[in-house]
């Protein structure tokens, strides 16, 4: 039997050993406005590797700022003002004269209507709620920013933004898609639209750990402005005033035979 030194026998074994490629790759970088870009890719110049591995990392938002900080992908030209003046913009809108009923006038026609149809057809939900969170969110402003960081339409916080992958929180379309599926995903959790609403509101873990709508001043006013405004739409634009289709036309009487017409009530 002829001996094998091990260095050889290691060197042969590593040689036909199988190659594992990385099935996870995750890109990423910090524009001039402070919103992180994620990318399994890089797009561009600005992206930098910020994980690469056999398994999917599951990183948190704090990590994925972390790893950008430590790789140098934040803009060193930064544009802070902006979120100042968007959340000026926000109070102008949000201090604009209500309606009788203390809410703001329902948008009866617009790309934003269609938004709502759309979006909430997809991901399951009546688009009366959903109309009504987003006009509870930001009043249908798109540009709507929160001190906490919340952003767009539906006020997406940063880590539903990267949970979802939504780049640019300010797209409405990317923003309503994923605020949508993630008030969808509350639902399938609690079971419930309340708990769902409270959970949009002050997050999944409050509800769960209060095992119903947490006594926050805020949070009860939220649910119940939306479940009230919910109830109204329903009422005065069910399905957010679909088009009608054209009315039948009566049947012809038949030959020979006549109705008397019914007394006025």
């Amino acid at each position: 039997m002829t001996n094998v030194s091990v260095p050889l026998a290691l060197g042969i074994l590593l040689l036909f050993a199988p190659v594992v490629a990385n099935a996870f790759t995750l890109y990423g970088y910090e524009d001039d406005y402070g919103l992180v870009h994620l990318s399994e890719e890089p797009r561009d110049e600005h992206y930098v590797l910020i994980y690469e591995g056999p398994t999917d990392p599951k990183l948190g938002f704090a990590a994925i700022k972390k790893r950008i900080e430590e790789k140098g992908a934040v803009s060193k030209d930064r544009k802070d003002g902006w979120i100042l003046e968007a959340t000026k913009a926000y109070r102008r809108m949000g201090l604009a004269p209500l309606g009788p009923s203390g809410y703001p006038a329902v948008i009866e026609s617009g790309p934003l209507l269609d938004l709502v149809r759309t979006k909430s057809a997809a991901s399951g939900l009546a688009p009366e709620l959903l109309y009504a969170v987003i006009e509870q969110e930001s009043r249908f402003s798109s540009c709507a920013v929160s001190p906490k960081g919340a952003a767009g339409l539906m006020q997406l916080m940063p880590d539903t933004q990267a949970q979802f992958g939504v780049a640019d929180p300010f797209d409405p379309e990317r923003n309503v898609a994923s605020g949508a599926k993630f008030l969808r995903q509350l639902i399938t959790r609690f079971g419930d639209v309340r708990l769902a609403l409270a959970a949009y509101n002050a997050g999944p873990e409050t509800v769960a750990r209060c095992g119903g709508v947490p006594n926050i001043a805020e949070t009860l006013n939220y649910v119940d402005r939306i479940m009230t405004r919910y109830a109204m739409l329903k009422d005065s634009h069910p399905g957010l005033s679909p088009q009608k289709s054209p009315a039948a036309k009566p049947k012809a009487a038949a030959k020979g035979k006549s109705k008397a017409a019914a007394p006025a009530s």
